[in-house]
C-alpha cells in the first residue's frame, strides 16, 4: 500500500510552481490572493481548481473549477488546494466534528507557518511545535491504518513523512516534498 500512495503521489505532483513559505498575511486583492494560491499545487491542478477567497465573513468564488479541487488561503496565511474529501475533512476540523471516513489530499506546496503537533484545538500553543515544509497531505479516519510512519507527537524529522495530530479524530499523513525546481 505504501509503495501505492507513493507512486500516485508522484503523478500528482507534475509541475511544482515556484515555492516559498506563507507569510501570516493574506491578500486582500483578488490578483495577489490567486497569485498566492498558486504557490499551493502544481499548475495544472490550480488552473483547474476553483478558488474561493473568504473576506469580512463572507466567501467569494474567484474562479469556477472542474477537477474537484478547491484553493483557497486558510487564516494563518498558509495557502491549500484540497480534493472534495480534503475540504470536507478541512470542513470538520475547522467545526470540530467528526471527519468523514474517507481519504482526502491536500497540496500545501509553500509549506506551513508550523502547528502544535499535540492536539489541533492547541494549535497556536508552541508545545510539540513542528514547521513542516512544502509538502501535501492524506488526510481521513484510514489513515490510522497506515502503518510504517511516525506518530510521535515530537516530530524528530519535519523532512520525513510523519503523522500530524496523532491518536486524534484529524491524524494525517504528512508527506514532505523538495521543491522539484
Amino acid at each position: 500500500m505504501r509503495t501505492a500512495i507513493f507512486s500516485t503521489f508522484a503523478l500528482l505532483i507534475g509541475t511544482v510552481p515556484v515555492l516559498a513559505f506563507p507569510t501570516s498575511e493574506v491578500p486582500t486583492s483578488e490578483s495577489d490572493y490567486i497569485a498566492r494560491v498558486k504557490t499551493a499545487a502544481p499548475v495544472d491542478i490550480v488552473a483547474k481548481a476553483t478558488i474561493v477567497m473568504t473576506q469580512d465573513g463572507k466567501t467569494k468564488t474567484l474562479q469556477t473549477g472542474a477537477n474537484g479541487f478547491t484553493c483557497m488561503i486558510i487564516p494563518d496565511g498558509t495557502p491549500l488546494c484540497a480534493d472534495e474529501n480534503g475540504m470536507t475533512w478541512l470542513k470538520a476540523l475547522m467545526a470540530k466534528s467528526d471527519p468523514s471516513n474517507k481519504i482526502g489530499f491536500v497540496y500545501m506546496l509553500a509549506g506551513d507557518n508550523g502547528t502544535s503537533n499535540h492536539d489541533p484545538a492547541e494549535a497556536a500553543s508552541h508545545q510539540h511545535w513542528v514547521h513542516t515544509g512544502p509538502h501535501v497531505m492524506i488526510v481521513g479516519p484510514p489513515v490510522r491504518e497506515m502503518s510504517g510512519y511516525p506518530r510521535n507527537v515530537d516530530v524528530a524529522d519535519a523532512t520525513q513523512p510523519y503523522v500530524m495530530w496523532p491518536g486524534t479524530k484529524y491524524e494525517h499523513l504528512m508527506l514532505p516534498v523538495a521543491n522539484a525546481q
